[in-house]
Formats: C-alpha cells, sequence, structure tokens
C-alpha cells in the first residue's frame, strides 16, 4: 500500500523560506493581548444585557496582525464560526470592536481572519500594533 506524502524543499536562505511558506497579507506581532468574545449565533443581534454576559468568553492572543490573529482558547471553535471581538489596546480604555471568521483551529488554538472593523478603529489598531512592534 503506498503512502502520501509531503515532500520539502530545504533552503539555506531561513529568510527566503519563511516568506516562501507566509500566506498572510500582513506582519504578525507575537503579543498577548486580554480580549473578549462571543459566538454570534443569533444573526440579529443580542439586546439584553443577561443574554450577552452568558455568552461572553475571555481569551487573549497568540499574534495578531491588521488582517487576523491567533488566540488561545478554553473550550473548543468550529472553524467559519463568526465571532464579535473587544481587542483592549493594553491601556484597559481603547478596545477595537471587530468581527472575526475561524479559518484554523487545534485543540488549544483558533486563527482568525478579520471580517469587519471601523476606519478609525482599523487606524488605532495598525497604530498600536506599529508601536508594539518597534519595541
Amino acid at each position: 500500500m503506498g503512502h502520501r506524502g509531503i515532500s520539502f524543499t530545504l533552503m539555506k536562505n531561513t529568510k527566503k523560506a519563511k516568506n516562501s511558506l507566509e500566506k498572510r497579507g500582513h506582519h504578525r506581532v507575537a503579543i498577548k493581548i486580554p480580549v473578549k468574545f462571543r459566538l454570534e449565533q443569533n444573526k440579529k443581534v443580542l439586546k439584553k444585557i443577561e443574554d450577552w454576559r452568558l455568552t461572553e468568553r475571555n481569551a487573549f492572543t497568540l499574534d495578531v496582525s491588521l488582517g487576523g490573529m491567533q488566540i488561545a482558547v478554553d473550550k473548543p471553535l468550529k472553524v467559519d464560526d463568526v465571532l464579535q471581538f473587544h481587542i483592549y489596546l493594553l491601556d484597559k480604555v481603547t478596545a477595537v470592536n471587530v468581527y472575526a471568521k475561524v479559518v484554523r483551529i487545534t485543540t488549544q488554538t483558533a486563527g482568525l481572519q478579520f471580517l469587519m472593523m471601523k476606519d478609525e478603529e482599523k487606524e488605532a489598531f495598525k497604530a498600536f500594533l506599529a508601536k508594539v512592534a518597534s519595541t
């Protein structure tokens, strides 16, 4: 019985190898940021605060970019789940609100692609990432 496999070509230039494997459109920054999220099951936005609190979950990021992020999860998510996030930009006052779709999962992490973010929040997030990346 034959085996299927993936063949790899070793590259001497690690930067070139990394770039050839990178499929993201934005540079990722490894940083741990507290975030809150909920699974948006009902397309009509939940109106009662009690409903919000029942569906809200805490997590933290493992890496982030303008196009998405990876989070650590304590309960599994499903690919194609759409989540609403509040990402706090470390001053615990400024929060970016974003919708994201789960594109990858493991038992302890989820890779997310951002779907929607207000322009002014995107600019604040971009400035934050630039500041964090330079430190």
